[in-house]
């Protein structure tokens, strides 16, 4: 599946952040998400073309963290923002 950052959010990227509104979940998420370090690469790279084994491929090849970790704390983080409603999946 690919990823692909939901319709109707409010983000303003810096050199090293991003900061995320969910405006059409306002009423329950009135707190804005501020991502960084790892969590930025990986926002940065949901685009709506990549599947989350390219975005592990990228991270492992940026980085240079063992494969399996970085398996699991993208699955993980990109859970965490389904959940949250940032992203939504694309049928590829």
């Amino acid at each position: 599946m690919i990823a692909s950052v939901a319709d109707g959010l409010a983000h303003i990227t810096h050199d090293t952040y991003v900061v995320v509104l969910n405006l059409p979940q306002i009423e329950t998420q009135q707190s804005p998400y501020i991502f960084e370090g790892t969590a930025f690469q990986i926002w940065q790279l949901i685009d709506g073309t990549r599947t989350e084994a390219q975005i592990v491929d990228q991270l492992v090849e940026t980085t240079g963290a063992e494969r399996e970790v970085v398996a699991r704390d993208t699955r993980d983080f990109l859970a965490t923002l389904r959940g949250l409603g940032l992203i939504e999946e694309l049928n590829a």
